[in-house]
């Protein structure tokens, strides 16, 4: 999964007044659904406006991204769908990223719907935790109630 991160940032209205703050709490989120479910995410931030080079390093368990000076999100982005050897997923609110993302034969997710996964994989989680702190009859009685309603 590759996540175009500002475009998340602003489509889920965090607050942008201290954007490394921003980052961070797309990047948590991030590392967590990563961590819950396995998903390998990439994500890609803007740095076209600064007079830095590209820089790539390790968040907890996703990769981050940051394009060097002139060179758009959207850009590194669409390059590395068109290249990759595999269908990719892209998180991105950007219509016309979404039909580039479409023509390399790769999927798009919008931001709305990454929160809704993401959402999913914390309340599985939360649910795995919860009946591993039962015990007796308690943990009996959830596990029969887990195997009839999954029947």
């Amino acid at each position: 999964m590759i996540v175009d991160g500002y475009n998340v940032i602003y489509a889920w209205r965090l607050d942008t007044s201290n954007l490394e703050d921003a980052r961070k709490a797309l990047l948590d989120a991030l590392d967590d659904y990563a961590g819950f479910t396995g998903e390998s995410i990439t994500v890609v931030f803007d740095g076209y406006r600064t007079k830095s080079a590209a820089s790539e390093t390790r968040y907890g368990l996703i990769d981050v991204i940051f394009t060097a000076h002139g060179v758009t999100a959207d850009t590194h982005i669409q390059r590395i769908a068109k290249t990759s050897k595999e269908p990719v997923t892209v998180v991105t609110a950007d219509y016309l990223e979404q039909l580039s993302v479409f023509g390399s034969g790769s999927m798009r997710l919008t931001p709305a719907e990454l929160q809704i996964l993401i959402r999913q994989a914390r309340e599985k989680h939360i649910a795995l935790i919860h009946r591993s702190t039962l015990s007796g009859k308690e943990l009996k009685k959830k596990l029969y109630l887990d195997a009839i309603s999954n029947n």
